[in-house]
């Protein structure tokens, strides 16, 4: 709620946002039980957007954040965690990653968890290899994912800004159709079909 309230003014001021929900999510529809939701990343705005749109269906959905950046001071880890639901994830060669014990509990509360699966911010706005996280939450729990494509964010935003370029730069986010492993889908081929959703919703 505080993401509706609080955030989305702020972002309607800076940015030009556009936002498509697949059929499958609109209105109250939703997959049944906890779904993991996966992104692409390559700007601090990416989250707050995601959150401030979510379609009407969801209302509790954590959000996996790096440990190294949002979790090292107490102020920022509350406030994320205030605005955000944050769970602490480990970027690539940063330490232990409990991230998989965290969105279990999570998902076993019936919490849905919002994932990056690049673990960190892309420096161009392309996107970067997918870590499989995401994808063997979903398939070891038969969970639903809902791709989800952002366009723009990193040009409005790119790593080292701290705020939104001037001009209310275009952001698109892309709510795409939900996923589910076939019976015989390994982890890698699965991971492979999220991250072909994903690209796909950022280059319509």
């Amino acid at each position: 709620m505080a993401n509706r309230l609080l955030i989305r003014p702020v972002l309607r001021l800076s940015l030009s946002i556009t936002v498509r929900v697949a059929e499958e999510l609109r209105g109250d529809a939703r997959p049944p039980g906890p779904v993991v939701l996966v992104a692409n990343h390559s700007s601090h705005l990416d989250a707050p957007l995601i959150m401030s749109w979510l379609p009407a269906g969801w209302r509790r959905v954590a959000v996996g954040a790096a440990a190294d950046y949002f979790f090292t001071s107490r102020l920022r880890a509350g406030l994320t965690g205030l605005l955000f639901n944050t769970f602490p994830v480990a970027r690539p060669g940063r330490g232990f990653d409990r991230a998989a014990t965290d969105a279990c509990t999570l998902i076993d509360d019936g919490w849905d968890v919002l994932i990056f699966p690049e673990g960190t911010r892309s420096a161009d706005g392309s996107i970067g290899v997918f870590r499989t996280g995401a994808a063997v939450l979903c398939v070891h729990r038969d969970l639903f994912c809902v791709p989800i494509g952002l366009q723009g964010t990193h040009e409005a935003m790119p790593r080292g800004r701290r705020w939104p370029r001037r001009g209310r730069l275009p952001v698109v986010v892309r709510f795409g159709a939900p996923l589910r492993a076939a019976p015989d889908e390994s982890v890698t081929a699965f991971n492979q079909r999220v991250k072909s959703a994903v690209r796909d919703l950022t280059h319509r």
